[in-house]
């Protein structure tokens, strides 16, 4: 579906000189390794790791305390919002969790809690994807664990404590056992017995990764789903992978299309975002966005003095720069550069502030200088920008469960940098120098071949 460019072969020249052009940027091409994006070289791309984040960063859980939607009274079956209840393959948010007030719950910091039910995720596991979280991320995740209050639950039930299981998407499936319980309140409840920081540290194995909390309460002891743990004040944090400048424009990353924790299509997403003017907006991530060079390449064909005399002339020399990206179609992006842009094009111009030629063809001519017994070519270097970002649903939902979000890579030509120029010259090679000192090709001329000239015939 993509194609890589190729990168130009050996250098051979250890002499360069530049040849003015107007609009381009010229540059000494003195180095043997070839640019990567961010300025690195071949050699230096893989013998200098990146550094990982120098501390974690907090990563908006949303909905963590399990406070919305509000409730009164003692407990409820009301979905927590922005949390799965199941399924998370198309259905949104399905029953299945209680939730507890902040008096029967017993929580020390007063946050409602919600009840763990049935063993079996496909059925009431609980979860969320931790947004902002890429693939390769450190995650850590910290929350707080209670056996459960339900006067559903027999003392049995409870004396050693209830078992669950918590995974992070990548990571080890973890069972966990809370505290026991063994007091009843006035309220003929159980009395809770909070264990607070409990963490759980994990690889992300995809962005967004989902995070999962089940129930694995024996069918004995879990009363019909009505007796299981609690948890609440979930918080994460994570060591973000660093930038990966290296990936050609071959093998961006595929985008990838959610509809609350629900993984769906990029079609899916961007029949919605392209539905309507201002339906979506588009958030670059800085962090993952940048300028760069591609890989040098030859451009026509290479030239040869054979002569005994520097050569001067005026070569013309073209540029052509095309953009990359994975979106259907329908998207406009990248665009064709006619027309109108679609929705998406105009929501990504907004939230980018650029406006990119999307296919670009430059013309130049350069003068070339060339020394006796030497080579001469030229090599050209597009300038591009490479945008990683989010388009997000501008009209929030209540329950972020039917919120889309789309995050897709776009790589176009640069709006900030020119593309570069080399005239790389060198010396001929063996087998080129015996093609210069080779015979200059004649024709026979038997007629006359022995007759002085000027005689007459």
């Amino acid at each position: 579906m993509k194609t890589r460019q190729s990168a130009a072969g050996p250098a051979r020249a250890t002499l360069t000189r530049t040849a003015p052009a107007i609009g381009l940027s010229l540059g000494l091409g003195l180095g043997l390794g070839f640019a990567l994006p961010g300025g690195a070289t071949a050699a230096h791309a893989s013998a200098v790791p990146p550094a990982r984040a120098a501390a974690p960063v907090p990563v908006t859980v949303l909905n963590g305390d399990f406070a919305q939607p509000a409730f009164t009274g003692v407990n409820t079956s009301a979905n927590p919002y922005a949390w799965s209840v199941g399924s998370t393959s198309g259905t949104g948010t399905t029953g299945g969790v209680w939730r507890w007030n902040a008096a029967t719950g017993g929580h020390p910091g007063g946050l409602t809690a919600a009840m763990l039910r049935l063993p079996g995720e496909a059925s009431y596991g609980l979860k969320q994807r931790l947004r902002a979280v890429r693939s390769g991320a450190q995650v850590t995740v910290t929350y707080d664990e209670s056996p459960s209050v339900s006067n559903s639950c027999t003392a049995a039930a409870l004396e050693n404590g209830q078992t669950y299981t918590v995974q992070g998407e990548g990571g080890p499936l973890t069972s966990q056992t809370t505290l026991p319980t063994t007091e009843k309140l006035p309220t003929n409840y159980w009395k809770s017995a909070w264990r607070t920081g409990v963490t759980l540290t994990f690889t992300a194995a995809a962005d967004e990764p989902l995070l999962t909390f089940t129930s694995t309460v024996p069918a004995a002891q879990n009363a019909s789903g009505n007796c299981g743990p609690l948890i609440t004040n979930v918080r994460v944090t994570q060591e973000p992978p660093p930038v990966d400048k290296t990936i050609p424009v071959g093998a961006l990353p595929a985008s990838e299309a959610f509809y609350g924790n629900d993984r769906r299509t990029a079609a899916d997403a961007v029949a919605y975002c392209n539905g309507a003017a201002n339906r979506c907006a588009f958030t670059a991530e800085s962090d993952y966005s940048f300028s760069y060079y591609a890989p040098a390449r030859v451009a026509a064909e290479t030239f040869f003095n054979c002569t005994r005399n520097t050569l001067n002339r005026t070569r013309p020399v073209s540029t052509a720069n095309r953009s990359y990206g994975d979106l259907p179609a329908a998207a406009g992006l990248p665009g064709s550069g006619t027309g109108t842009p679609t929705n998406m094009a105009q929501q990504y111009g907004q939230g980018t502030g650029l406006n990119p030629a999307w296919n670009t063809t430059q013309t130049h001519n350069l003068n070339e200088i060339v020394q006796p017994a030497e080579a001469s070519w030229i090599e050209t270097q597009g300038a591009r920008q490479r945008t990683e970002g989010w388009f997000q649903a501008t009209t929030q939902a209540t329950d972020p469960n039917y919120d889309w979000r789309l995050h897709t890579v776009i790589d176009h030509p640069s709006t900030s940098l020119s593309d570069r120029i080399y005239q790389r010259t060198g010396p001929l090679t063996a087998s080129e120098k015996q093609r210069c000192q080779s015979d200059r090709p004649s024709a026979p001329t038997p007629i006359g071949a022995t007759t002085p000239a000027g005689a007459e015939r």
